[in-house]
């Protein structure tokens, strides 16, 4: 790793920007592993385009021995914090490449992370995920801090009644708890999504939300190209997909007469290697979205 690790196996390592950051009163924004991957598109998309400071870097050995292969380059699976600072605003920007399911790794990290944050007064946690809710595309809140949700819903989200199925990975999960616990402004935006691939629609939707939330400005004009490309792309597989089922009907029309009429629909696990298949013949996705890609797929 480097350098030696703490007892616990996980180590946060400043950078000189780190060291003299003032943390005190900053919003905390995380993403988890979801349905479409809306929080991680739409945290990725606010790192590059805000261009934060990075003040700290996490290393553990709880980390999967994967490598994360990006635009043909490997990397090792990474947790980056940055600090954007607009006037009185601070937000502080927790940036991961994958998803941590293991009950030990995901507690010793998030606890480190928490107690870090916390210790310089960056006591607001905002977890940004997506899941298909009502099937009507929608920001939804959940919150332990009655003025958030009133801020949230203020901003256009509708409230999040139901809690049992919370769309988080074991990090976000306990970032959540720990949160909630100690300082009690613990705060959840769940976007809709209707697809199992990258929402940037989503995306957008979740950003427009928490910028007006907590009074930022961002511009989304490269989100709205990204988009307007992620719909010819879903028109393009869908007019594929038609034309597949079509031929699959002609097929069984000249079968014999006891199987007439017994078209078989590809299976959901078919449908996405076609799918994915299409999609990633787009190779000028842009980053933020190849990300989500990644995510996904490791998930």
């Amino acid at each position: 790793m480097g350098e030696p690790l703490d007892r616990d196996g996980v180590k946060i390592v400043l950078t000189e920007a780190g060291e003299r950051a003032d943390l005190r009163g900053a919003h905390v924004i995380e993403a988890s592993p979801s349905l479409g991957a809306a929080g991680l598109i739409a945290i990725n998309y606010l790192v590059e385009t805000l261009k934060p400071v990075k003040i700290a870097e996490v290393k553990s050995l709880h980390f999967p021995h994967v490598s994360i292969v990006d635009e043909g380059l490997a990397s090792h699976p990474s947790i980056n914090l940055y600090l954007h600072r607009d006037g009185d605003l601070k937000l502080v920007f927790i940036s991961r490449n994958f998803p941590i399911e293991s009950e030990e790794g995901g507690y010793l990290i998030a606890s480190k992370l928490h107690r870090f944050l916390v210790e310089r007064g960056a006591v607001n946690y905002y977890l940004l995920s997506s899941s298909r809710i009502t099937g009507e595309r929608a920001v939804f809140v959940a919150s332990s801090n009655p003025d958030d949700v009133r801020r949230f819903l203020d901003s256009g989200a509708r409230i999040l009644s139901n809690l049992d199925n919370i769309p988080a990975d074991k990090l976000s999960s306990y970032l959540l708890m720990l949160y909630m616990r100690d300082t009690g402004h613990a705060c959840i935006l769940v976007s809709e999504v209707v697809t199992y691939f990258p929402d940037p629609i989503s995306a957008r939707m979740l950003i427009t939300v928490l910028a007006k939330g907590l009074g930022f400005k961002v511009d989304l004009e490269r989100l709205d190209e990204e988009i307007e490309k992620h719909r010819r792309i879903l028109e393009e597989v869908q007019r594929g997909y038609e034309r597949m089922l079509q031929r699959q009907r002609e097929s069984v029309l000249g079968l014999e007469a006891h199987r007439r009429g017994t078209l078989c629909h590809p299976p959901p696990s078919w449908a996405c290697m076609v799918l994915a298949g299409l999609w990633s013949s787009h190779t000028r996705t842009s980053r933020w979205v190849l990300h989500a890609r990644l995510y996904i797929h490791s998930h």
